[in-house]
């Protein structure tokens, strides 16, 4: 699949644009995760002094007596109070919890009931803040598989003292923030590609530019690309290729030239010897005429292809020379067909025409020159019983007329080679210049129109040509 220059920037451009606010996001969202835990262990904090006052004040009954409050055992903070010295490093999330343990009996002062004999467990990894330690783990209380408690613990004196609060508040606001943030996400990301490709044609739009006018150019013997003026790669490409356009111009224009100067030089001695040769018929006898004849033929046909090379020369000198009128080009082609629909029915070929009215400005002569020669290429390589159809019609703002025969076709590959002058013919076995269709093209594009091959199976030529208003 073919991918422009603007696709490939497009693409490019979104990309690291895509790239840049994901990992904008990401970090928010990990900035925002590190402020909440931040958040909870200060409160963690600030809960864990007041009860290590308790614990040294000796008032284990009111710890127990909170350890028993079902109040206490349904909200998000739970503890455990242990006597005893025991060093743990493991961490874990949600809730408040107290606990102190000796190290040889870790006998236990008090524990909320809900979260059983094995306490907090000991996953996670804990994180050191002077004399707390903090960690994230498994809510281990029924009913509350999934949740996270985030727990400090305090080792002081015999005691130690494990807090714990359940991190479902935080999590809700992490989860919404994350929502919304990947719904921006979407959001500038379609605008981010949208802007790309905005930026992308907008920046390549002197490139666009300068292929058009290089379009226009193809059939103009004069003009120069434009400059944008800014002093860019656009302006250095457009400089470029003018030089380039003038090289190419002035070796065609040599060539022009020298097949001009040869065509002149030819047709006086060409006339002289076509005269002298057609004195000599009417003084020899039949076999000298025999060999004569052919001579003259020859003569005959180079002094047709210098009349041509000498047209076609006039024509892309000077393409706007010639009348123009308004005229009925259906007409022009069923008066063309009719007189040489003798000459196809020599050969043994149908020629017929399918003609719309159909109005252009144009100069009769050169427009029936094309057709004369389309029909005659037709002519060419359309075996007898064949059939030759020419047609013409309007469609929009545009005449479209075409003439296709019923020979072997051309390949693909010559559509636009068998347009040049002296290309080879479908068929070696055909006379010719070599020259029709390339007059036949210069004429229609000296009338703002175009002449190609078609798209059909057999040959078939069509001719477009601007509608006259």
């Amino acid at each position: 699949m073919r991918q422009t220059i603007r696709a490939r920037i497009a693409l490019f451009s979104f990309a690291i644009f895509l790239g840049l606010i994901g990992l904008e996001t990401g970090l928010a969202l990990r900035g925002l995760d590190r402020a909440l835990l931040e958040v909870a262990d200060r409160d963690l904090a600030d809960e864990l002094a007041e009860l290590a006052a308790d614990v040294v004040d000796g008032d284990l009954a009111e710890l127990r007596e909170l350890a028993s409050d079902p109040a206490t055992n349904t909200s998000d903070l739970a503890f455990e109070v242990r006597d005893g010295l025991e060093r743990r490093h493991d961490a874990g999330p949600e809730g408040l919890l107290y606990a102190i343990r000796r190290a040889a009996d870790r006998h236990l002062l008090a524990q909320s009931e809900a979260l059983g004999p094995e306490g907090f467990g000991t996953s996670g990894t804990a994180v050191q803040r002077g004399a707390l330690s903090f960690r994230t783990a498994p809510d281990p209380r029924e009913g509350r598989a999934g949740e996270s408690l985030r727990l400090a613990r305090l080792d002081f004196g015999p005691y130690q003292l494990e807090l714990a609060r359940s991190l479902r508040s935080f999590s809700a606001l992490y989860r919404g923030t994350r929502a919304r943030l990947l719904a921006i996400f979407a959001v500038v990301s379609v605008a981010g590609g949208a802007g790309a490709y905005w930026i992308a044609r907008r920046a390549l739009q002197p490139v666009r530019d300068l292929i058009g006018e290089a379009q226009r150019l193809r059939t103009l013997s004069e003009g120069a690309l434009p400059a944008t003026g800014r002093r860019d790669e656009i302006d250095d490409l457009a400089g470029v290729l003018n030089e380039l356009l003038a090289r190419v111009r002035a070796d065609v224009l040599r060539i022009r030239r020298f097949t001009a100067d040869a065509a002149h030089e030819l047709r006086t001695p060409l006339a002289a010897v076509r005269g002298h040769l057609e004195l000599l018929l009417a003084k020899v006898d039949a076999d000298a005429q025999l060999t004569l004849g052919g001579v003259l033929e020859e003569v005959e046909r180079l002094a047709k292809l210098v009349d041509q090379l000498l047209l076609l020369e006039k024509l892309q000198a000077s393409p706007e020379t010639g009348v123009r009128v308004r005229l009925d080009l259906g007409a022009l082609v069923d008066d063309l067909v009719e007189h040489l629909r003798v000459l196809a029915e020599e050969r043994g070929i149908e020629l017929s025409s399918r003609s719309e009215r159909a109005l252009v400005m144009g100069d009769p002569e050169k427009l029936r020159q094309v057709f004369v020669n389309l029909i005659d290429n037709a002519l060419k390589f359309t075996p007898a019983g064949g059939r030759i159809e020419v047609a013409v019609g309007t469609h929009a703002s545009r005449v479209r007329a075409s003439v296709r025969d019923g020979g072997p076709g051309v390949p693909p590959e010559d559509a636009e080679r068998i347009f040049e002058r002296f290309a080879s013919d479908r068929s070696r076995r055909a006379a010719g210049t070599g020259l029709g269709l390339t007059i036949a093209r210069a004429i229609a594009r000296a009338h703002a129109g175009e002449l190609r091959l078609g798209a059909s199976e057999r040959a078939e030529f069509v001719l477009e040509l601007p509608a006259a208003p």
